[in-house]
């Protein structure tokens, strides 16, 4: 039985409630910021190597600055907030573009844009940081990830290649600092990483007075390396060695010597750990610079630029002649496939977190003063009330343009005279095959029945209502006229309303 002051000690919750739970992503964050380096991650596992409450009264970080605890979630988003945009699915940002490495060698070598190693790159050799922290490929099996403090350009081309494995790089930070000594440190990492790291600068830690910026990576999931190298081995004969590269699009490629093998995201989902099924953030949201595929494009990619000094570093990086870009407007069925992948994470996640609910597993509860906000606000005061809506007579093809323009994923259907028809979302689109949106109609696909709110209504009912129908955004309508559109609200907004109230 634990002792009073053992209680106080915040590990004994990371442990109750992520590690044995099976959330953590072993991402290092809780051993960079322990104040007695009592918490060590070897072999994959976090370790509690002594006794905390013995040399602490009270100590809440490892917890609260855990990328799957429920603490500091509004802080961390206090980063990126005063981008002019937020979007459901995208959140908050400046700039969303198509870009590419200058080097068209750079870009055959990682099979992609190669924007984040030109980034990392130009960098270093500019000194605008003078280390990144990288996941590099282990000499024995190619596709196992190990974190990597990035000091010299080659080390950045080491580092080239997808990888969808945990790696400790929140650690590998606090060794750039502890054992480096370095001052201008460039991060990358997947979205829970990326929180980590923001958790740890809301948390006001000292070695984050050290961080330049954070480039967040796209992610479906991080896979259970262990369980993924067995299950390829039983069910496909490939041995961990012989794997060199896994690539993602709508599904996983394994490449070895011997060809690719190809696997539907359903198949690999069994692999992927629970904390990345119940994950709803794909773009990492609240990194400074954001970047992922240009589906169906090979050579570029997909950046989202969130924060001024993401946006001083990339524009330099540009105006130098490293990077190229394009707008990404003119290429819809890029924006389209990346709000698609982006909506398809989120709606996961929400099921499985349901289903986790009702089998009773243990999940972060949302905070009572985060419920207390949304009961004293009305629908009227936070909706939007400049509505961009679309009309039934427009085709497919003519609404992923349209969407592509104005990043939004859903909009309401109005007819010639001004009253509301319907909903229309890109899920909805991107059902026709692609042969056939010149001829269907939005007016074909729209949704007719309507979940909508009333103004006079409070946020708390809008969010409960959001959440019952695991939708991102509800339609304000008039009690008396349920035909007159008078606003829309997201849950990015309320998002938004809680990080200024709270």
């Amino acid at each position: 039985m634990e002792s009073k002051k053992e209680a106080l000690i915040a590990y004994n919750d990371l442990k109750r409630k992520i590690i044995n739970s099976g959330f953590c992503t072993l991402c290092g964050a809780c051993e960079a910021a322990c104040p007695v380096h009592a918490i060590r991650i070897e072999k994959d596992e976090v370790h509690h190597v002594h006794d905390c409450s013995k040399d602490l009264d009270l100590c809440p970080i490892c917890y609260d600055v855990c990328p799957h605890s429920e603490a500091l979630l509004l802080e961390s988003v206090g980063f990126v907030a005063d981008a002019p945009v937020r979007r459901e699915g995208l959140g908050y940002y400046r700039k969303m573009l198509l870009a590419q490495a200058a080097d068209s060698e750079l870009r055959e070598l990682s099979r992609g844009g190669a924007v984040v190693t030109s980034l990392l790159t130009y960098g270093i050799e500019n000194n605008v940081f003078d280390s990144a922290i990288v996941s590099q490929a282990e000499t024995q099996i190619p596709v196992k990830p190990k974190p990597l403090v990035g000091l010299v350009p080659d080390d950045i081309l080491s580092a080239v290649g997808s990888k969808f494995f945990p790696a400790s790089v929140a650690r590998a930070f606090g060794s750039a600092v502890y054992e480096y000594g370095k001052a201008n440190i460039a991060f990358v990492g997947v979205p829970c990483h990326v929180l980590a790291l923001r958790k740890l600068e809301a948390w006001q830690h000292k070695i984050m007075g050290n961080l330049k910026i954070i480039i967040g990576l796209f992610c479906f999931g991080t896979l259970s390396l262990g369980r993924l190298l067995k299950y390829m081995l039983t069910a496909y004969r490939i041995k961990p060695s012989e794997i060199k590269r896994i690539d993602l699009n709508k599904e996983f490629v394994f490449q070895t010597e011997r060809g690719a093998t190809r696997i539907p995201l359903s198949e690999a989902k069994q692999n992927i750990l629970v904390s990345c099924r119940t994950c709803t953030d794909f773009t990492s949201e609240l990194a400074d610079i954001s970047v992922g595929g240009a589906y169906p494009l090979n050579d570029w990619s997909t950046v989202i630029i969130r924060t001024k000094s993401g946006e001083d570093f990339f524009y330099d990086a540009v105006e130098h002649g490293v990077i190229n870009t394009e707008v990404i407007e003119h290429e819809p069925d890029v924006f389209a496939h990346a709000i698609e992948a982006a909506v398809q994470k989120r709606t996961s996640a929400l099921k499985e977190l349901s289903e986790m609910k009702e089998a009773y597993v243990p999940l972060p509860v949302r905070p009572l003063r985060e419920i207390a906000v949304l009961s004293q606000i009305k629908v009227e005061d936070v909706m939007t009330r400049d509505v961009i809506s679309v009309s039934p007579n427009i085709t497919i093809s003519q609404f992923l343009d349209f969407m592509a323009k104005h990043h939004h994923i859903g909009y309401p259907v109005m007819n010639e005279r001004g009253d509301l028809v319907g909903v229309v979302t890109l899920e909805d689109a991107t059902k026709v095959a692609k042969e056939r949106r010149d001829k269907i109609l939005i007016g074909d696909i729209r949704k007719r029945k309507l979940v909508v709110v009333y103004p006079e209504e409070l946020a708390l009912d809008a969010f409960k209502r959001m959440s019952t129908h695991e939708i991102g955004r509800i339609l304000v309508v008039d009690r008396k006229n349920p035909k007159k559109l008078l606003g829309i609200l997201t849950k990015t907004d309320l998002m938004h309303i809680l990080r200024k109230r709270l």
